[in-house]
């Protein structure tokens, strides 16, 4: 169902307003990614296990029979849990190997697009490693399976988000793909940094924000200044347009 002009418009400007903010995410991304480099983090067993796993994943993404189904379930149960998530009620569930669907009584573009954005498996597999965690506690020993495990499945995540995306997808058809895909970008981005932060050693939550905030209104002070550059030269354009042919 196509969304009314009004909403659509909406969505764009919307869309085109969280632009300096992906460009600010991105920026922040590049210098965690100098913190990490500097902390010498590569050094550390955790880096080697996560991309162990994502290399791993990865050779079995593009060498072996993709495993569609347990994407399929995945991608709905994330529809079914933001169902829920806000107070609504899931009347069916469906899932085959070619594509599935939910029936709510509410939608909205977060249940929309939640599981273009939320690595359900990996949130499942380091709930299920707190767990067993608080009840095991040699569980420590073992840390590199973890990060191993995140790996794998935020791997998961990734290339079958990029791959459904680029086949097309009602989901964000019907929140409109342009304004779909920079709040997928956006998150995506977000949720990496977090991850980053999380595990990068000298960089807290606080710093983070801070870096993203300084970032943020560069990136906006800069858009702002180009936007009114560009009004006034466009100003000064039609002006004397405008004089040459009163004087013609």
């Amino acid at each position: 169902m196509s969304l009314p002009f009004r909403t659509r418009l909406f969505r764009w400007l919307m869309a085109l307003l969280f632009l300096p903010l992906v460009a600010a995410a991105g920026w922040s991304l590049f210098d965690l990614s100098g913190l990490f480099l500097a902390g010498r983090e590569w050094s550390h067993p955790w880096f080697w296990a996560l991309g162990g796993g994502l290399a791993l994943w990865l050779a079995a993404f593009f060498g072996l029979p993709r495993p569609m189904w347990v994407y399929v379930f995945g991608h709905e149960l994330t529809h079914a849990l933001a169902v829920y998530l806000h107070g609504g009620e899931v009347y069916r569930f469906n899932v085959t190997k070619r594509g599935g669907h939910v029936i709510s009584d509410k939608c909205n573009w977060f249940i929309a697009l939640a599981p273009y954005f939320v690595p359900l498996y990996t949130l499942l597999w380091i709930a299920l490693w707190c767990t067993v965690g608080f009840y095991w506690h040699g569980l420590d020993r073992w840390t590199w399976l973890l990060y191993g495990g995140i790996g794998v499945t935020w791997g998961f995540h990734l290339t079958f988000t990029v791959s459904m995306i680029r086949e097309g997808q009602s989901d964000l058809e019907g929140q409109d793909v342009f304004f779909s895909l920079v709040l997928i970008v956006l998150l995506n981005l977000l949720l990496i940094e977090a991850g980053l932060v999380a595990a990068v050693h000298g960089v807290s939550f606080v710093r983070f924000g801070l870096m993203l905030w300084h970032r943020t209104t560069v990136c906006y002070a800069v858009t702002g200044h180009a936007l009114w550059t560009g009004a006034v030269a466009a100003y000064q354009f039609i002006a004397r347009l405008c004089r040459s042919r009163a004087v013609s």
